[in-house]
């Protein structure tokens, strides 16, 4: 079973949200854009350990822009799909399966003004909350159903040494209980007496008695002896039955106790546990299906301990479980399934939600954007905003020229994504499908007089994949064949309205034909020691002659653009503006971020 759709309507940060899902869940956001919010509508359906009082909310849980005179609920929909081959969950779902889609089973939470309370709820009071399924409140959810498909939720705050002390709430506590109760009385009572014995030699010590003596005194002064309540320094409870509540996990081969582990550590402890505890309840036959919602694991974690970790579980294969993650971490993203990602944005007073669970891309580019999306290129997952460069050389420069233009693009939100080509493609798919404005820099590329310039070629395919992307047709074929009979200028004027941005020849001709450039360019050319004729050649080009596109991109490539740019951007001087497509891509994205 899988999740596939979360629904919110009216719900704090949310005016209405329809988010595709496909599975586990990795939430991203600004603070207070409302992850935690989203985590609590998922709890307000699921969790069984969430209590009626808290879930009837309070009328500063609707969403600040409802007109309560119009009587608005709060809704929260989760669907589900993925069970019919699963005679247990099939049991728990049949009722709840939607009428437009019997394969998709929906639970839902609505709070909402009572029906006979006249006018605006004036307070809680005057509203009331139901939970049912199917999209027909007749089908009411019971307690037995949110036992059997939970979420369990490891909050931002935990404390995970406290939470596995704490015998009532530790998940260590049904497994321990499990084992114990394959051991006998009597071999429990061996053990007991063993821990007898033991404890008997250590109250012999005078200091231990003194000890405990002055402890029992103490208390018995403060309380009297009506409240006394007897206190013994042992090793373990005396009853056999509660002995096996001292058992703890130590680490270190014994040695250390779990509060003397790094807060990561225990953490992963935690984790490691509940998913333990998810295996023992299923196979008790206690639960069908677990959600753990864990938010910021980075906060502990070192960044290969999270790649190990959420690699380990977003891989984990189990139908049985799901994962939802809040985080604010390239390195945990960069290992994340694709499909998993929802980004959260605020939008005119309301949080917006964009999932990549439906990206039009195809298995090769799917692996192509998930190999590319390392822990420093996620980047883009987390930006306001996205210039797409061909190379390294544009990857390099074209932060420097932003700042000459004076925006700064971490200030801004903003990320440069070198696509290594031309494939611009998926990625540009994968950022519009998030919502964020971007920018295409890229080359002209002209050839012979026979055939259209590639750079043409390839805005248009983009034009024609981001229409589809929102739904919308093709560009039609005798528009298609205007745009190819224009030129340069035409073309590129025109499509600078839309993002797609480009040179009249290639990025590095662009920057030898930049008034202010062109001279630190030729210092650097002049530095390779070329021979007689290149020498030349350059000393020509600063005399005024025009730059030789094939020759420069010659000597250019004895270089390598990636040196060619980093020495470049040490030499560029300052306040010298970029060439005037690139200045134009950095203003469109500012403008729009």
């Amino acid at each position: 079973m899988r999740l596939t759709k979360l629904s919110i309507r009216n719900f704090r940060n949310f005016q209405t949200a329809d988010i595709a899902l496909a599975g586990n869940v990795v939430l991203l956001g600004e603070n207070r854009v409302g992850k935690s919010n989203l985590l609590f509508a998922f709890r307000l359906v699921l969790d069984p350990t969430l209590s009626d009082a808290a879930r009837q909310l309070k009328l500063t849980d609707f969403w600040d822009g409802c007109d309560h005179s119009g009587n608005p609920a709060i809704e929260v929909h989760v669907d589900f799909s993925g069970f019919d081959d699963d005679d247990a969950l099939v049991a728990l779902l049949t009722d709840f399966r939607t009428a437009t889609d019997p394969g998709t089973a929906r639970l839902s939470y609505v709070f909402r003004k009572k029906a006979d309370v006249a006018g605006p709820p004036k307070s809680s009071e005057d509203c009331e909350f139901v939970v049912y399924g199917g999209g027909d409140e007749a089908r009411a959810i019971q307690p037995r159903v949110r036992r059997r498909i939970a979420i369990d939720l490891l909050d931002a705050l935990r404390d995970a040494e406290g939470q596995l002390g704490s015998w009532r709430g530790s998940p260590l506590r049904p497994l321990l209980e499990d084992a114990v109760a394959a051991v006998s009385q009597a071999e429990l009572g061996d053990v007991a007496a063993d821990l007898e014995t033991a404890t008997k030699k250590l109250e012999a010590f005078p200091s231990i008695q003194a000890l405990e003596a002055s402890l029992r005194s103490g208390i018995l002064d403060l309380a009297g002896s009506a409240h006394d309540i007897d206190v013994r320094l042992r090793f373990a409870p005396a009853d056999p039955l509660r002995l096996f509540r001292a058992i703890a996990m130590f680490i270190d081969g014994g040695k250390r106790t779990l509060s003397e582990a790094s807060l990561g550590s225990a953490n992963v402890a935690l984790i490691a546990l509940k998913l333990a505890e998810f295996a023992w309840r299923r196979a008790k036959n206690e639960r069908n299906f677990s959600l753990l919602s864990i938010e910021e694991p980075e906060a502990h974690l070192h960044p290969q301990l999270q790649r190990a970790v959420f690699d380990k579980l977003f891989n984990a294969g189990d139908p049985a479980q799901a994962l939802i993650v809040t985080s604010h971490s390239p390195t945990l993203a960069a290992v994340a399934p694709l499909r998993s990602i929802v980004q959260l944005r605020s939008h005119d007073g309301a949080t917006r939600a964009y999932s990549l669970a439906e990206l039009p891309v195809t298995p090769d580019e799917l692996d192509d954007i998930e190999r590319y999306l390392t822990a420093t290129r996620s980047e883009i997952l987390f930006a306001r905003g996205v210039l797409f460069v061909e190379g390294d050389a544009e990857e390099a420069l074209v932060p420097v020229f932003a700042d000459a233009l004076g925006k700064k693009l971490d200030r801004l939100g903003i990320a440069v994504c070198n696509v290594a080509g031309v494939n611009f493609s998926p990625y540009v798919k994968l950022v519009a499908s998030l919502g964020l404005p971007f920018a295409v820099i890229t080359d002209w590329d002209p050839l012979d007089g026979t055939k259209l310039p590639l750079g043409l070629t390839r805005v248009l395919n983009l034009c024609d994949d981001v229409s589809s992307l929102y739904g919308q047709p093709a560009m039609t074929l005798a528009d298609r064949l205007n745009w190819e009979l224009s030129d340069f200028a035409a073309f590129s004027a025109a499509w600078a309205n839309t993002g797609y941005f480009l040179n009249d020849q290639t990025f590095e001709v662009a920057v030898a034909a930049t008034p202010g450039l062109q001279t630190a360019l030729l210092d650097i050319l002049d530095e390779q020691g070329f021979g007689t004729i290149r020498t030349r050649r350059i000393a020509a080009w600063r005399a005024g002659a025009p730059v030789e596109p094939t020759q420069l991109l010659a000597m250019i490539a004895d270089i390598g653009k990636g040196r060619l740019s980093a020495k470049l951007a040490k030499k560029m001087p300052l306040g010298v503006p970029p060439p005037a497509y690139i200045a134009a891509a950095i203003q469109f994205v500012a403008d729009r971020v």
